[in-house]
């Protein structure tokens, strides 16, 4: 009896280990009859083949809640590779190229770097290809119209949710080195998200035509579709230029954008290539937008040269103002497990915008101990692997990421305390792994706080309280997100209010991507749209050489800048209704006679249109609100913020619009314009009409200069954003790339002088001098 007994044990501890976990067990052990009593021969048999296996008892696996193998686990991504023998072509006009006689490039697997596939390595030839197949198709595409386009989309995004999606998620982990499973669950259901129901923001709006799109570095689905999505919705083609290692996963997505009759041939067309290509797809003649992914700035400045408002229009580089780090604060009431358990997730696997800058935990003191032994003991429990395996919490390093070795042993050398969990046994002999770390004990000058770390990296910093946390969670370089802990939640939202980050959670990290929200998504859409208001690019106009600008330095413009910098926060802050009493008394205040030919002064610019505008965005003021939206276990505020400080370079013949003014100084942002000392006159009226109305110093500055090269003057002292108004005011991008948006001004935005502006402006002014802010709120809807 007792060897019988032993052996219906040992069967039960071989089943239960088979199994994906624990709770698969109770599941099943709930959900279905008893087992038949198993025949004597068969327990024998069991026993062996647990010997055989060397499955640990049952005691230690619920000590440890350890996962077995998961059966039937067949790699999608590796079946389909199987499928086209491992030798891949370019996927242009819908179909596969392969050039003969062209060499081979190496697709490496992130984990081991063994080689998964070969590219044909792209040329020119295969640019011109790629960009004649979007031409043609569309034309077709954009004829389509905006609700066909959608459901076209909508297509798309079904074909992705099934089980092709699988093979796609497989790909990116083979490539990227993701953990399966983060790029197969929330990221993927935010991207499909994205993708239903896209349409044009307004009536009159058409498409750019030929997009290239520029991968520079790792990138996830998410952050692809966050580009793809709106591009094809607007009605443009694409051709997307990869890095080899990246290349399988944007195949055959180029290939599944087939099926179902998704998109027509021709729309989104795929090469692959070293990243030098991107100048042939720049220079062409029928390309009329590009833009990067998943390019720091300095990168940017070696790719980009040309100018803003010639030649090809640049997209807005999401991989470089948009890439970061996330940054953490935990405050003396926090629920500190929780804090530690969502931390080191989010160092497993940063948020799929956030690409790979670690985190920076701002933690008050009386908690600073606790919450380093618990984080300690979080990182200690990390599972690293294969990343394709769906149990895996952190992957490889993305290719082309060096490890931070270097960083960790300077930090060791300035007196810090790192800790490393241990690394188990790992694909290729985990040398491109990095193992969980925690560093402690920092000096505020400590180089791994001025620069993100790659990597599964924590960087401690005990901080006094919430004041000191804003203060340096301001000062942090690439902190594009935060998330807050605290049970107090009047400080709690005090706090967060306070921090600049334009995507703050509270209380988990999770960091929902407002990609999703109408407000932003609008926003994403006009990026690669025209406007009613401004001409179709020209295909035939030729790419401007870089500009050539003496830089002599220019004292006032940088004291201007510095003073503006200045006054934004406290004329940001100000409650909407305080703004606009400045505003209608100013215009209560302005002179009813036109301006003096000599100063530039005109009618419209002096008298009731200037007046009109500022009534207008004076009741815009103290309108502007935001939206809450619901997101899978809480809700998302969504308001817009002030960017900050705003250049305006005017280099047009007509005097100084003054009606660009009112809706970035109505909405928060402080002003520094540079025109022509010729059409000042009517702009320094209104300055002083607004300062005696109760305009604070340094909120708005105009200043004379010369039309040429003043917008790389202002690029130079790097504003929050930056308008160039004429081609004259044109800036070289190397100079306006760290500027976070650069937008040349549309004269028809304008409207003729004495008439409102056209339907739409508004909302685009009011897009173009704020900036969106996501507040995630826990609770709710599971």
């Amino acid at each position: 009896m007792v060897t019988e007994a032993a052996g219906i044990l040992s069967a039960s501890s071989l089943w239960f280990w088979s199994l994906s976990g624990p709770f698969r067990l109770l599941s099943m052990v709930f959900r279905s009859p008893p087992p038949a009593p198993s025949p004597p021969g068969s327990v024998a048999a069991l026993m062996a083949a647990l010997a055989a296996l060397g499955a640990p008892p049952v005691p230690e696996i619920f000590a440890t809640m350890a996962e077995g193998p998961i059966p039937g686990g067949t790699n999608p991504g590796e079946a389909w590779l199987e499928s086209h023998g491992r030798s891949l072509g370019h996927f242009v006009d819908g179909a596969w190229l392969k050039p003969a006689g062209r060499a081979s490039l190496e697709c490496p697997e992130a984990s081991t770097g063994r080689v998964v596939a070969t590219v044909p390595a792209g040329d020119s030839s295969d640019v011109a290809m790629a960009v004649a197949a979007a031409a043609a198709a569309a034309e077709s595409w954009a004829g389509l119209g905006g609700p066909e386009r959608g459901q076209r989309l909508s297509r798309l995004a079904a074909t992705l949710a099934g089980d092709r999606g699988g093979a796609l998620g497989a790909l990116l982990a083979l490539g990227e080195g993701r953990p399966l499973c983060r790029s197969l669950g929330a990221e993927l259901e935010l991207g499909l998200r994205l993708l239903r129901g896209l349409e044009p923001p307004g009536p009159g709006w058409a498409p750019l035509g030929v997009v290239a799109v520029v991968l520079e570095g790792p990138c996830s689905l998410l952050e692809l579709l966050w580009n793809l999505g709106p591009l094809l919705a607007m009605g443009n083609a694409a051709v997307l230029l990869c890095p080899p290692a990246a290349a399988p996963a944007l195949l055959l997505l180029a290939e599944l954008c087939g099926e179902g009759a998704a998109l027509p041939p021709g729309v989104l067309n795929v090469l692959a290539g070293p990243p030098a290509l991107s100048r042939a797809l720049r220079a062409h003649p029928e390309v009329t937008c590009v833009t990067f992914l998943g390019a720091a700035q300095e990168e940017l400045r070696a790719r980009l040269w040309g100018s803003p408002c010639r030649g090809p229009r640049l997209g807005r580089p999401r991989g470089g103002p948009r890439g970061g780090r996330v940054v953490a604060i935990v405050l003396d009431s926090a629920d500190l497990d929780s804090a530690a358990a969502a931390i080191a997730r989010a160092a497993a696997a940063p948020p799929a915008t956030l690409p790979g800058g670690g985190c920076v935990v701002l933690a008050q003191d009386a908690v600073a101990a606790a919450l380093q032994r618990r984080l300690r003991a979080r990182l200690g429990g990390l599972r690293l692997g294969d990343p394709a395996e769906p149990g895996t919490e952190v992957g490889p390093l993305p290719p082309g990421v060096p490890p931070p070795e270097e960083l960790l042993q300077e930090a060791r050398e300035e007196g810090a305390q790192v800790f490393q969990a241990p690394l188990p046994a790992l694909p290729g002999g985990g040398r491109r792994f990095c193992p969980p770390t925690l560093i402690s004990g920092v000096a505020p000058t400590s180089r791994c706080l001025r620069e993100p770390v790659p990597g599964p990296v924590l960087v401690l910093l005990p901080v006094r309280g919430p004041a000191e946390a804003v203060a340096v969670a301001s000062a942090l370089p690439h902190a594009a997100a935060a998330a807050l802990w605290a049970q107090d939640i009047t400080v709690a939202l005090d706090t967060a209010d306070r921090l600049p980050q334009g995507l703050v959670c509270l209380n988990a990290a999770e960091l929902p991507e407002p990609c999703a929200a109408d407000a932003h998504l609008e926003e994403v859409l006009r990026e690669f749209g025209c406007p009613p208001w401004e001409q179709p690019p020209k295909v035939d106009e030729p790419l401007s050489p870089p500009l050539t600008v003496d830089d002599p330095g220019d004292p006032e413009l940088a004291q201007a800048v510095a003073a503006a910098r200045g006054a934004a926060p406290g004329w940001g802050r100000l409650p909407g209704a305080a703004r606009a009493r400045v505003l209608r008394a100013a215009a209560a205040a302005l002179p009813g006679v036109p301006g003096s030919p000599e100063d530039g002064g005109s009618t419209c610019s002096t008298g009731g249109s200037l007046r009109a505008a500022l009534l207008r965005w004076a009741v815009r003021a103290e309108r502007a609100g935001g939206a809450v939206q619901e997101w899978p276990g809480g809700r998302v505020l969504l308001t817009r913020r002030p960017l900050g400080v705003l250049g305006v370079a005017w280099a047009w013949p007509r005097p100084l619009a003054l009606e660009l003014l009112p809706p970035a100084l109505a909405l928060g942002s402080c002003v520094v314009v540079v025109a022509p000392p010729g059409g000042l006159g009517a702009a320094q009226r209104l300055r002083k009409a607004l300062v005696a109305a109760g305009l604070p110093g340094g909120v708005l500055t105009v200043l004379p200069g010369s039309c040429r090269g003043s917008g790389s003057r202002l690029a130079r002292q790097r504003p929050d954003g930056l308008w160039l108004c004429g081609r004259d005011a044109d800036c070289d991008w190397a100079s306006a790339v760290g500027v976070p948006r650069v937008w040349g001004v549309p004269e028809g935005l304008l409207g003729a002088p004495g008439q409102d502006p056209p339907p739409g402006a508004e909302r685009e002014l009011e897009l173009r001098c704020t900036r969106p802010r996501c507040l995630w709120l826990p609770g709710g809807a599971p």
